[in-house]
């Protein structure tokens, strides 16, 4: 859902400031249409449903492997792919993987991603859209920023969509945010961000040589100067940083 569009449409309605709050509530429960929020007066929802659409993203295939995996392709309202897969484990956690680019410009030589053309940065509302969708399935309570895209790269978004999963049942400490490496938004990161988000370094080579060869943006960024950033991190914040590791 658009939340921007929601508060404008809203404002032009004439509704009271607590209007987009009621819808939001319903949606991150999991409500599957305007048409279940039972404490908004009919004449609104109608001009919702004609005004505001429920989803940003519009699904265009699911599928369900034999272990309960659901990967899923959307399409943005300007025709960009976005993936995201909600993985069902026998502990009873339900995680999704969400992307925050269509597309990536790094182009890591493992990933598929990095091999198709790069589409744009995704809001906070098509991101957040990724997650609402499987908690219209189920309830959701991990989130891990792991498809496509560099989320460092969109960080201004990706955190404005983490903050808002608290309501759908995501909390900071279950919210998981990846990088390469991207040094500037990495030291914001650091710098700026309080909640308790997950940290994730993906590393996938011990050395510069080799990381370079999987990896360009290593070019850019070299090993020592990330692993010094994420040291400090660990020595602002006492929280962990999680490493990735692709056996090749």
């Amino acid at each position: 859902m658009d939340l921007q569009r929601l508060e404008q449409v809203l404002n032009a309605h004439g509704e009271p400031a607590y209007r987009a709050a009621q819808v939001w509530e319903w949606t991150a429960r999991g409500a599957a249409g305007y048409g279940e929020m039972t404490n908004l007066p009919v004449a609104l929802r109608g001009s919702l449903e004609e005004e505001v659409p429920f989803s940003s993203l519009e699904l265009a295939a699911q599928a369900e492997s034999g272990d309960g995996t659901i990967k899923v392709l959307f399409r943005t309202h300007d025709g960009r792919p976005v993936e995201a897969v909600l993985m069902r484990y026998r502990d009873g956690r339900r995680t999704i993987c969400v992307s925050s680019q269509s597309g990536c410009p790094l182009t890591c030589t493992f990933c598929a991603t990095g091999s198709m053309q790069f589409g744009r940065n995704l809001t906070a509302s098509e991101i957040l859209d990724q997650a609402l969708h499987f908690r219209r399935i189920e309830p959701i309570d991990h989130c891990v920023f792991m498809g496509m895209g560099e989320p460092m790269l969109n960080l201004d978004h990706v955190l404005g969509a983490a903050r808002r999963l608290r309501d759908v049942g995501i909390t900071p400490r279950r919210t998981t945010i990846s990088t390469v490496g991207w040094l500037p938004a990495l030291t914001r990161f650091v710098d700026e961000v309080t909640e308790p988000f997950r940290l994730a370094f993906s590393l996938h080579a011990p050395e510069d040589a080799l990381r370079s060869q999987l990896m360009p943006v290593n070019e850019r960024y070299p090993l020592a100067d990330v692993l010094a950033e994420c040291e400090r991190y660990f020595a602002l914040r006492r929280r962990k940083v999680f490493v990735e590791y692709v056996m090749l």
